[in-house]
């Protein structure tokens, strides 16, 4: 899939389905991320995503929101987010960039019909 991508803006939060131009805005905050990917999935159970994109902080950081937007996206689009930035416990940093995240602000969740909370809060990937 080649995709048009434009700088996206931080407000609102969320996935938002946007007509003129048509596609959706990603919006996401973390005060302490160094680096988010956007992961785009074509199928409901697929094993790994089929895009991964880097949000480039130049382009797609507003403070501490993490925003892109994707022309010609539709509603219904299966998404999540890895995010990268330290892992100091103490701090309450638990950043681990193999973790797929969920967008705690969307309206949907669809995946796995087996959930496991040890590979959700275990370390490593959890895609799969």
């Amino acid at each position: 899939m080649n995709l048009n991508i434009l700088p996206g803006n931080s407000f609102p939060i969320g996935a938002t389905l946007s007509k003129d131009p048509k596609g959706v805005n990603f919006s996401i905050y973390s005060k302490n991320a160094t680096a988010i990917e956007l992961l785009l999935f074509d199928e409901p159970h697929a094993a790994k995503p089929d895009q991964v994109i880097l949000l480039d902080p130049k382009q797609h950081k507003t403070h501490h929101y993490w925003h892109i937007f994707i022309c010609g996206l539709k509603a219904g689009q299966i998404y999540a987010y890895r995010a990268y930035g330290p892992l100091e416990p103490e701090k309450g940093h638990r950043f681990d960039g193999t973790k797929v995240l969920l967008d705690p602000y969307a309206r949907v969740v669809v995946g796995q019909e087996k959930y496991s909370r040890e590979a959700a809060t275990g370390y490593g990937d959890n895609c799969a």
